[in-house]
């Protein structure tokens, strides 16, 4: 569950970093260099877990907008097990640190997702992956695929699974 709730957490990371970037997918910054210099001061220890959840918050809002909430879930709302793992993961200081190496700029973060990333193609708009089953292990390479294949494109997609049934 370690090394699934650490990859949901940089997935998290590189996606909201990249839908920080010109053209935004959501309104906040939390990886500008101005944001650094606004959130240090409040979280000085803290500050990538910080960065984490403003943009987990941020991306979530949107993805809702445009997926709904309820009977689905998306790589920004998952069960609450999840939440709570990849939340822990990240506030683990050599994790989190290590994550942030890849946020020097899009082509790595481009890179690191493409490494996550299982081969797909997105369309604009909500895109349904199929059914939320018992874990997250094969859909996590799916979701980084549909996002890669986005920001190459230069469109926003949402993908999201459906709650079984």
């Amino acid at each position: 569950m370690i090394a699934l709730a650490q990859t949901l957490a940089e997935l998290r990371v590189l996606v909201g970093y990249l839908g920080e970037q010109s053209p935004a997918w959501w309104p906040s910054q939390f990886f500008s260099p101005s944001a650094a210099a606004f959130l240090r001061p409040v979280f000085a220890r803290s500050l990538p877990l910080a960065r984490y959840q403003g943009v987990t918050a941020a991306a979530a809002r949107v993805h809702d907008e445009h997926i709904g909430v309820g009977r689905s879930f998306h790589l920004f709302r998952l069960p609450e097990v999840y939440e709570q793992s990849a939340s822990e993961a990240f506030a683990d200081p050599s994790f989190s640190e290590g994550v942030q190496d890849w946020l020097a700029g899009r082509d790595q973060a481009l890179s690191r997702l493409e490494a996550l990333a299982r081969p797909m193609t997105a369309s604009e708009g909500p895109v349904v992956l199929g059914d939320f089953g018992e874990g997250l292990s094969d859909t996590l390479p799916a979701l980084a695929g549909v996002y890669l294949d986005a920001f190459r494109k230069g469109i926003r997609t949402f993908p999201y699974l459906r709650e079984a049934q």
